[in-house]
């Protein structure tokens, strides 16, 4: 008798994975907008869930693209959430080039 495997289908797992980069990017441009605000506060701005917008946000965190950050506001822990600056995705090297370009 041979063993059955569990597999999800491939047209639900490759919708997910192309939803979940649509939907990063869309929540990636509204943190530019919006830095430091909640996951409350982001869900609430792009009309999601709260719970889709921490997905997206750990996703971009595991990218580098953001950081999260725990904050106390009116007794309550929140997580605020802000862009990564440019200058992180360069080496120290790299920007001393930056500065010493001539226009």
């Amino acid at each position: 008798m041979s063993a059955r495997v569990e597999t999800k289908p491939v047209a639900a797992i490759d919708a997910r994975i192309t939803e979940g980069l649509d939907t990063d990017y869309d929540l990636y441009k509204v943190i530019n907008k919006k830095p430091g605000h909640s996951i409350y506060e982001l869900a609430k701005e792009i009309g999601w869930s709260s719970g889709k917008v921490y997905g997206s946000v750990k996703r971009l965190e595991k990218e580098g693209l953001v950081h999260t950050e725990k904050d106390i506001r009116g007794g309550r822990s929140i997580l605020k959430v802000c862009a990564a600056d440019w200058s992180e995705f360069f080496t120290p090297k790299e920007l001393e080039k930056f500065d010493n370009l001539e226009f």
